[in-house]
């Protein structure tokens, strides 16, 4: 029997053996962690759900470009043509007098009846957001300037407004996203150490005698990492259940809001990375906290 089977034989007997002695020091390490597990398997999967159904909506602008009062519809798509071609205009749409009454009428729910129809042809022109106020002004100006333009109405700072909301979105979600895993992490750290359960004498005995460290470490490693996969496989169970029970009253919640939103569980690829990554963790945070257990004692 090789040396590193042996070592590796002792590390496992170890482990088990632990978890016998200190059945309530592994259990409640076992409840901490599922617990912090399910707190942030929730969050990420809401805030990525959330994240990929707000995403698809177009917060671009529109200009309503009026023509003149008897601008034919040849002339109007000429200018749509031109329009088009304009640096920041994403697409245009022509909206007839007869579509443009027939929208006013709809959203005043009002019968609009004229013997000759009062509007002219508009043009709608959807400007990206990532061009800047003085591009958007200059384009503005340059479609007021063509034949046949009666007049744009248009908000110049709409990109600036666009772009300073989505900063302090942005800002926001990398605070409050990085204090709660360093809070989650501080607590999975103090739950590793409850796993860590090798005496301090044994663990002093076996520096004196010239054991690596990685052969004292290992049983507190694995049974740290033990934990940490029994609490992720728990807490994608708490998570999905969690999600399934909230999920509807939310999706209600954000279609009145015409955001149509459809709470999902992470995919299983993504469910057995999270399991492989929390037993890697387990082992790295055991092993850790069992090195400095008994590192300052020496």
């Amino acid at each position: 029997m090789s040396n590193a089977f042996a070592a590796r034989q002792w590390a496992t007997m170890k482990l088990f053996e632990g978890v016998s002695r200190h059945k309530g020091k592994v259990l409640i390490s076992l409840v901490i962690t599922t617990l912090a597990m399910s707190l942030l398997l929730v969050a990420f999967t809401l805030s990525l759900t959330a994240y990929n159904s707000v995403k698809g909506v177009s917060v671009a602008q529109e200009m309503t470009i009026f023509t003149n009062q008897g601008v034919s519809s040849e002339r109007a798509a000429n200018l749509k043509e031109t329009i088009e071609k304009q640096p920041g205009i994403t697409r245009v749409r022509l909206v007839s007098p007869d579509e443009a009454l027939g929208l006013i009428g709809d959203t005043d729910n009002t019968d609009l009846s004229f013997s000759t129809n009062p509007l002219p042809n508009i043009l709608l022109a959807t400007v990206s957001t990532d061009i800047p106020e003085k591009q958007v002004d200059e384009t503005a100006k340059f479609i007021e300037k063509q034949p046949g333009v009666d007049s744009v109405a248009y908000d110049s700072t709409w990109n600036s407004n666009i772009q300073a909301l989505k900063n302090a979105f942005t800002k926001f979600g990398l605070l409050t996203g990085g204090l709660l895993c360093g809070l989650i992490l501080m607590v999975l750290l103090g739950s590793a150490s409850l796993a860590a359960t090798t005496p301090l004498k044994e663990a002093l005995r076996l520096n004196s005698m010239g054991a690596p460290t990685s052969f004292i470490v290992r049983p507190d490693a694995w049974r740290a990492g033990f934990v940490f996969l029994l609490a992720s496989l728990a807490s994608i169970v708490i998570a999905d259940l969690a999600i399934s029970s909230i999920a509807p009253a939310l999706s209600t919640a954000l279609g009145l809001y015409h955001l149509p939103v459809t709470f999902q569980p992470l995919p299983l690829s993504w469910q057995v990375a999270f399991i492989v990554v929390s037993f890697l963790l387990g082992n790295i945070l055991g092993g850790l906290t069992s090195y400095l257990g008994y590192r300052g004692k020496i």
